[in-house]
C-alpha cells in the first residue's frame, strides 16, 4: 500500500467519517405516531410469489401503526409539498404527498393517503405538517397503510458511490435495479428511487422479513445514511410530541436568530457534524469528475473526506 493511502488508513482510525453511500437530505421527526409504528414491506425486494402482494420489486416501504385507518401523516421533512391524485382503479383514487428537501436533491413521496387538499396545490411546510390521513387509497384493495418513497436526484446519486438498489423513477415493478455503472451515469436532473430505511428519524421494527432484503435479512430498519436537514422552520408533530425528537425538531425556530443563546446552541451541538459531511461531498464530488480513473478518484475522495473531517471546530461545545 502507498505511504499517502496508509496515512490514510491510519486517519480513518482517529477521525469517524460518512460512508460513502451517505447521500440526500433525512427525515428529522417522525411521519406517524410511534407507538406501535413497523414496517410490513420492506424496500427493494422481489414480492413475485408472495401472497397479498403485487409481482416484481418493491420500491418503497410500506409502514402502518397502533392506530391503522385515520391516523395523520406528517412530512418528515421541511421543503415544497406537490399534491396529485393517484388513479389505481375504479374507485380506487388517493392522494400523493411529494415533498422536495430544501437541498433539493431529496424528495419523499408519501402515497395511499385520504384526500387533504386539492390535486396540484403546492406551497412551502416545515417538518411535522400534516399532509394525508392514512387510508388506503389508491388501491382496490389493501390494508390501510402507508407508501413511502426515498428519491435522489441523479447528480446526488452518482456522486455519493451509492451502491444499494435503486431504480429511476417509474421504472416498472419488474425492471432489474441499475448497475453500479448505471447509477455512476444516472442523469443530473432525473429522480431514482432509493432505500428510505436509511432517511428515516428512528429504527423501525420490521414484521415481514424477506431473504434478498438490501443489506441481509434484518428485523429492524438500517440506520440513518444521510445528512442532516439544515432547515430551520420546523413544526411540533402532535402525535410525537412526547417523543425522542430530533435536535432540528427540539430547537425552537429563533434558533436562527445570530446572537442568542439559541442561535449559539445550535450551532455548537449540531450543524457542525453536518457542515463537515456536507463540504467532503462537495469536495469530493469536484474530485471525482476532474479524474478520470475510478480508482484514483476514489482514493483522492476518502483522503479529501478525511482531512475536511479533521479540521478543528471553531464552535465546539462548551
Amino acid at each position: 500500500m502507498p505511504i499517502r493511502l496508509r496515512a490514510i488508513a491510519g486517519a480513518l482510525l482517529l477521525f469517524p467519517v460518512a460512508s460513502s453511500a451517505n447521500a440526500g437530505t433525512c427525515l428529522s421527526v417522525d411521519l406517524m405516531n410511534a407507538s406501535g409504528w413497523v414496517v410490513t414491506s420492506p424496500y427493494g425486494v422481489d414480492r413475485t410469489g408472495h401472497s397479498g402482494a403485487s409481482a416484481g420489486y418493491h420500491q418503497g416501504l410500506d409502514m402502518v401503526n397502533g392506530e391503522g385507518a385515520g391516523t395523520p401523516i406528517y412530512s418528515g421533512s421541511g421543503g415544497t409539498v406537490r399534491y396529485r391524485t393517484f388513479t389505481g382503479g375504479a374507485d380506487a383514487s388517493g392522494l400523493v404527498a411529494e415533498v422536495t428537501a430544501p437541498s433539493g436533491d431529496t424528495m419523499f413521496r408519501y402515497l395511499h393517503m385520504r384526500n387533504h387538499a386539492t390535486n396540484g396545490e403546492t406551497r412551502e411546510i416545515a417538518a411535522g405538517t400534516q399532509v394525508g390521513t392514512m387510508g388506503c387509497a389508491g388501491m382496490k384493495s389493501c390494508s390501510p397503510h402507508l407508501h413511502l418513497y426515498a428519491m435522489l436526484r441523479g447528480s446526488e446519486l452518482a456522486a455519493s458511490g451509492y451502491a444499494g438498489r435503486t431504480w429511476h423513477d417509474f421504472a416498472g415493478k419488474h425492471a432489474a435495479p441499475m448497475t453500479s455503472e448505471a447509477i455512476r451515469s444516472a442523469a443530473p436532473r432525473d429522480w431514482y428511487y432509493v432505500n428510505p430505511e436509511t432517511f428515516l428519524s428512528r429504527r423501525i421494527p420490521i414484521v415481514h422479513t424477506y431473504p434478498d432484503m438490501p443489506g441481509g435479512v434484518h428485523t429492524t430498519t438500517l440506520p440513518q445514511s444521510c445528512t442532516a436537514d439544515s432547515s430551520s422552520a420546523v413544526a411540533v408533530n402532535p402525535q410525537s410530541a412526547g417523543e425522542t425528537r430530533s435536535r432540528e425538531s427540539a430547537v425552537a425556530g429563533d434558533a436562527t436568530i445570530a446572537g442568542t443563546e439559541d442561535y449559539a446552541f445550535k450551532s455548537a451541538e449540531q450543524p457542525i457534524r453536518s457542515l463537515w459531511i456536507s463540504l467532503a461531498k462537495q469536495s469530493a464530488t469536484s474530485l471525482v469528475a476532474g479524474t478520470l480513473d475510478h480508482q484514483s478518484a476514489l482514493d483522492a475522495s476518502l483522503a479529501e473526506l478525511v482531512l475536511v473531517t479533521a479540521l478543528p471546530s471553531s464552535a465546539s461545545a462548551p
